[in-house]
């Protein structure tokens, strides 16, 4: 896929700076409305919810709202062709626009995981991830705003950044009481994409090892997260007592975390898989190539053991 130009991005930010302002604008002016109780009597029903304002503010809301669904169709291309923005990125852009354009008509927006049911030590089943909205003040709504709009623009600045871009967000990583490492963890750097299965299977596989050794393994794609995902992976690599990546796919991303984990002093394990490339600054490092998952594993146990001085788990 074509890289996006710093210009387009610069164009993109300008754009949504303009949609930012002027949604926080109209918000302000739904303030001397007062509390729902207070609220004249017009309305219009969206669904079986009942939203109240007057016209020409709904009219507003409605082209705001329309704006930013069409910045955000060109946000989705952007973060797309990034080389450091992972899916993980944009599926909570998405919500982050999301919470952005509910808020414009009063409303909160909540996402809710999925998650395992259990009867004590009996599987349940799962229940799958939905999404509600609630009827709030203006106030709540104008914080909702702004703090999403917030996280969408620093996460655009991952997009294209410039060298000055990429030092800050290092930089600013670098936060009090983070940086302490939490024992019998692991972060796992590797290419996330559904549609190659494979992907699944090296990712089980590295659990399974570190499992082996009664360490827990995460994945970017499965840390739980309040805030912009890249600054979660960061404090990840800070914190994790292991860290281990799979340059399978030379995924830019993988290697600025690489490259991130080296700068803070730390030293991750690296794989690869068979005849995969490999780019020239990580030559000088061991990077053994595996033909299979099984041979993954074989290579991790023995890494580990070497490593925390101990045999795996019977």
């Amino acid at each position: 896929m074509e890289r996006i130009e710093h210009a387009t991005i610069k164009q993109l930010q300008q754009d949504f700076i303009a949609i930012w302002r002027d949604g926080a604008a109209h918000l302000e002016s739904l303030k001397h409305i007062g509390q729902p109780e207070a609220m004249q009597a017009w309305t219009y029903r969206e669904t079986d919810r009942m939203t109240y304002a007057l016209p020409a503010e709904i009219d507003q809301a409605r082209s705001l709202r329309t704006k930013l669904a069409d910045f955000g169709t060109r946000l989705m291309q952007a973060v797309r062709s990034s080389a450091l923005l992972e899916q993980t990125d944009e599926v909570v852009l998405r919500r982050n626009l999301r919470k952005m354009s509910s808020a414009l008509v009063l409303r909160k927006y909540v996402y809710h995981e999925s998650y395992v049911i259990n009867d004590e030590d009996r599987f349940c089943g799962i229940q799958p991830a939905d999404q509600s909205e609630e009827f709030i003040d203006v106030i709540p709504a104008l914080a909702i705003f702004n703090e999403n709009a917030s996280e969408i623009y620093s996460t655009m600045e991952l997009i294209a950044p410039t060298p000055e871009n990429l030092a800050g967000a290092i930089v600013s990583s670098q936060e009090p009481g983070l940086l302490k490492v939490r024992p019998n963890t692991a972060f796992i750097m590797m290419q996330i994409n559904e549609g190659i299965s494979k992907l699944e299977d090296i990712n089980n596989t590295i659990k399974r090892g570190f499992r082996e050794f009664g360490i827990n393994a995460v994945r970017a794609d499965e840390i739980q997260h309040s805030g912009q995902i890249t600054q979660r992976i960061l404090n990840e690599i800070s914190t994790s007592q292991f860290l281990i990546a799979d340059l399978t796919g030379e995924r830019p991303s993988v290697y600025y975390e690489v490259g991130y984990a080296h700068a803070i002093g730390k030293n991750p394990i690296l794989f690869k898989e068979k005849g995969s490339p490999l780019h020239f600054d990580l030559l000088v490092h061991n990077v053994p190539e595996y033909k299979n998952v099984t041979q993954l594993e074989e290579l991790l146990r023995e890494r580990l053991r070497a490593m925390t001085g101990r045999n795996p788990k019977e």
